[in-house]
């Protein structure tokens, strides 16, 4: 009988304790992860961001500025051997700038290329209001990677494009986000993991790392709520 009640003691706990992880879900989880880089508020009021730094991969180091106005426009330039890269978002249009992919001047992003890109124009947090800007999120519970566990959440952004969030059940950041893209008409997964969190002049917190399988994007400087001629963003 003791057995009994030992086993049965047992499977409540293992109930009660998914339960608890369970509760954590969704809006709990994303309210952890908005305090721990700053909190709302303060990110609300992030209206331009400029950034500046640098992609590492095989052995290069390519810099890069990035310049952003909130729901208007982002636009990144960089250079390499001469050759110059450009990536311009507006709510309307983009345009992209690449030589090694045969677009040797700016070119006008397709349809499909626009919608993927749209939702970079939210420069104050994909979860920050997302029920307010018409995002849906869902809770797909937990999963360990590299002996950690984190909390695994689906974002729905207006704009139909999909993102798997892993938010690290110690730190509340998150860790790595995982969606598909389309390349060359073929559907691609992209992991990014998210690195080196560190304090912004404007005291908000954010990675200054992201590693997506054998390039890394490092930033080493940012600058909120500097002036930005908005000119840059017209496409030519």
């Amino acid at each position: 009988m003791k057995k009994f009640f030992l086993h049965s003691f047992v499977l409540l706990a293992l109930v009660f304790t998914g339960a608890a992880v369970m509760a954590q879900t969704a809006d709990e989880v994303i309210d952890k992860y908005i305090a721990a880089i700053g909190g709302k508020e303060k990110w609300k009021q992030i209206k331009s961001i400029k950034m500046e730094g640098q992609v590492e991969v095989q052995g290069l180091e390519i810099p890069f500025v990035v310049q952003s106005v909130n729901s208007k426009g982002t636009r990144m330039d960089a250079e390499f051997q001469g050759s110059k890269f450009i990536d311009i978002t507006t709510p309307e249009a983009g345009w992209s700038q690449n030589p090694m992919a045969g677009k040797a001047t700016l070119q006008p992003l397709s349809t499909d290329e626009l919608k993927v890109k749209l939702d970079e124009l939210d420069i104050q947090g994909a979860f920050v209001d997302y029920k307010e800007k018409g995002s849906t999120v869902e809770s797909l519970g937990k999963d360990e990677e590299d002996g950690n566990e984190y909390f695994k959440i689906k974002l729905v952004t207006k704009n139909q494009n999909e993102t798997v969030y892993f938010f690290d059940l110690k730190t509340n950041l998150i860790y790595k986000q995982e969606s598909t893209t389309k390349q060359q008409g073929q559907d691609v997964k992209v992991s990014v993991k998210h690195f080196d969190y560190q304090d912004t002049d404007f005291g908000v917190k954010m990675p200054f790392k992201l590693d997506q399988g054998g390039m890394m994007l490092v930033t080493k400087k940012v600058i909120t709520n500097a002036p930005v001629d908005e000119t840059i963003f017209s496409g030519k």
